[in-house]
This record gives C-alpha cells, structure tokens and sequence, in this order.
C-alpha cells in the first residue's frame, strides 16, 4: 500500500481512539487511508469500526479494523449496539463519529463515561442525504429526516469538535455559532508521482454506479462520441447502487447500441489498486447531477484521485468542484445533465492528446503543491492533540 506522508508531524501521546461508520466500509478510503492511518502514525491506538464491504481489505498498517455486518432498517439497532459494545470494550479518550447514528453511540456512551470526547467527522450533509433518498417510503424518509436533524441539534451542543469536508457544508453548523475544522478530501501526496508510462485514450468512471451521479449521461455521451477516437473505451470501476436499476439499465443498453465492446465494466477495486489502474488512463469523470444537495456541494475523492494519477477531468460546474478546475486548469467543466456538451467534452479530451496530458499534468502539480493529504492531516491531527492532551 502505499504509505502515508506526513511523517515530519511529531508524535502524539499514545492515546486509544475509536473511528466508527454506520454507513461505510471500513476501508473506506478517507477513513482508513487517510484519517485513520494518520492517527496510528502519529502515535495513537486507533480502532475503525465500520461495515463490512464486499471484498478483502488491502491494509498493512497499524489500524486495528473491525468489521461487522452491515443492516438496514429497525435491524441497524443491532448494528449500532454491537458498536456501543465494541467501543465501551476500548474505553477510547475519544470518538470519532462519521454519521449522525454513531454520533448517537457516542452520546450514549459518554453518559457512562464522561472522560470521553467526541468528534462529530461529517463527509456529507446528513439532513439533506434522507431527504433525498426517494427510494425510500415518504414516512421512512421523514422519520429519518428528523431523527438526524435532532442529532445534529446534539452535535451542536455536545460535540468537543466537528469536521467537515468544505466550506459549504460547514456553513450549517457555522451559522449556530460552532466552530468548524475543515479536512478535504485531498489524495496521498505519494499517488501524485511523475507516469511516463503509456496513457491510452481511456475515460474512467470510478465509484457507485447510480443515476444521480451521472451514469446514464455518461454512458450516452459516450456512446455519441467514441467512434470518433480510434481505440478508446469506457472503463468503469465499482458497483451498482443496489436501490437503483442502474444494472439492468445499462445491460439493456449496451447489448442495443453495437458498442458492446467499448464499455469495459470492471468490478470495486482496493483503494490502493485503483490508484494504479488510473495512471494508465487519460480522464476522468464525475457527473454527478443537480438535484441532490450534497451533490451539488460535493468536492469527491474522485476528484483528487484523477488528479492525482495525473488524469484530466471532466466535472459537473458545480461551485465546490469549479473551483479547483478553474484555479487549476485541470480539465473541463459541464453541464451534467447535457449529453451533448458531455460528448463534446469526451471526443476533445480523448482526440486531442497534448491538451489532455497537460491539463492532466496541472492537477497532478496542483496536488503535489496544495491538494493533498498532508496539507489536511495537519489539522485532523490539531483536533485530536487538543482534546487528548
């Protein structure tokens, strides 16, 4: 794997935290890659309890990982009591919470054990992730709603610290008089290194496999557009969302449309594999739509991982993403819901080499110089250090 890069930060007092998820994986790669992985460098004892994913976990370090079986429904009580047990069996200084459910153990468990500091570690917009689940009945969804909206009121009033991903984001728990300690979700500095390898005209779609993030466009734009670059494919990595048709769909499609050849499904790949997998690509792409809130305001792994491997990027015009595109000159920006201006953007990213290379090799500079993980480590650890010491 590869290693973690802030090595010149000093070490911290040996310190037992827990990192909990209700609604990931454990190697998740911001939370065990990244944060986890830094902690247990810097000297603390760190646990990550999460869900079990559907593969081996590629992980060689200092973590100790604890998975157990993901549930759903009135069965997540279970889940989130297995959670209580394993953390109270650890008796952590302090408690990294990465949904509003394992916010919710915390708080319970501090009850017991008041000594015990709580760090609310929010990656999304919670209140607006349950009002957008429509595959949900409107009941579920509304009771969901305002459970997690009465979570976050707690998170205001008793959490010892509270971190987001970016500023938008920030700004719901800012405007109640909460300081917030920003981490992105910035790359290891070590996969932004030099490829002088091959890089064929491939675009690369990495991640969950869903409607809301763009991939019946995708596939559309791309289907418009590759029979205009000579050799180019579609490779597309990860899952499907399991509440969406997503899979049907695009079977369905790609048997009708005589390209079957050019869409190269590739099963979920171990954090550190994909970073490989990339550097022979040539772009990336993150299409994620607009009707989703933290879509809208999202600033993905996805990405800082493309830019990183040295790819050009194709985006939705989002305000969090264009950001980094414009000040950069890493690739371009769409209109995610336009086919056409998709497919334009593809056929100008894949046919013209020399553009695509350079703008590529502006991201990977970019995170060399700023967006990466180092910058962020520094300030995941300051919160920790303040509340342990």
């Amino acid at each position: 794997m590869l290693p973690n890069e802030p090595t010149d930060i000093p070490k911290s007092r040996e310190r037992r935290v827990c990192l909990v998820t209700s609604s990931h994986p454990v190697d998740y790669s911001r939370f065990l890659y990244r944060e986890a992985d830094t902690l247990a460098r810097a000297g603390y004892r760190v646990t990550l309890i999460g869900v079990k994913g559907g593969g081996s976990v590629d992980y060689a370090g200092e973590v100790e990982l604890l998975q157990l079986m993901p549930r759903t429904g009135m069965r997540k009580l279970l889940l989130l009591r297995e959670m209580e047990e394993a953390i109270l069996e650890r008796d952590p200084v302090a408690c990294g919470c990465f949904d509003p459910w394992s916010f919710s153990v915390g708080l319970r468990i501090r009850r017991l054990r008041r000594n015990l500091r709580l760090v609310y570690d929010s990656t999304e917009s919670w209140p607006e992730v349950y009002r957008d689940r429509s595959d949900l009945a409107w009941h579920v969804r509304t009771a969901a709603l305002l459970r997690v909206r009465k979570i976050e009121d707690a998170v205001v009033r008793h959490a010892d610290a509270i971190v987001e991903t970016n500023r938008t984001r920030a700004a719901r728990f800012e405007r109640r008089g909460r300081n917030v300690v920003l981490v992105p979700n910035y790359p290891l500095l070590e996969s932004a290194t030099p490829y002088e390898g091959e890089r064929r005209p491939w675009l690369v779609y990495s991640g969950l496999i869903s409607e809301h993030r763009g991939f019946p466009v995708l596939v559309k734009a791309y289907e418009a557009s590759c029979k205009a670059v000579a050799g180019s494919a579609l490779k597309i990595v990860g899952k499907f969302d399991p509440h969406g048709r997503m899979e049907r769909w695009f079977s369905d499609f790609a048997s009708t449309s005589g390209n079957r050849s050019a869409f190269d499904l590739k099963p979920w790949m171990p954090y550190t594999s994909l970073l490989s997998f990339l550097r022979g690509c040539s772009a990336g792409v993150v299409l994620l739509q607009p009707d989703r809130w933290n879509d809208y305001t999202g600033l993905p792994n996805k990405l800082f991982e493309y830019m990183a491997a040295g790819l050009a990027v194709i985006v939705s015009d989002f305000p969090e993403m264009a950001a980094v595109v414009k000040e950069t000159g890493c690739g371009w920006l769409v209109d995610p819901t336009d086919v056409a201006e998709v497919a334009q953007a593809i056929r100008t990213a894949l046919k013209q080499d020399s553009p695509c290379r350079e703008m590529g090799e502006a991201g990977r500079r970019a995170v060399r110089e700023r967006y990466n993980w180092k910058v962020a480590a520094r300030d995941l650890l300051s919160v920790y250090d303040k509340l342990t010491n």
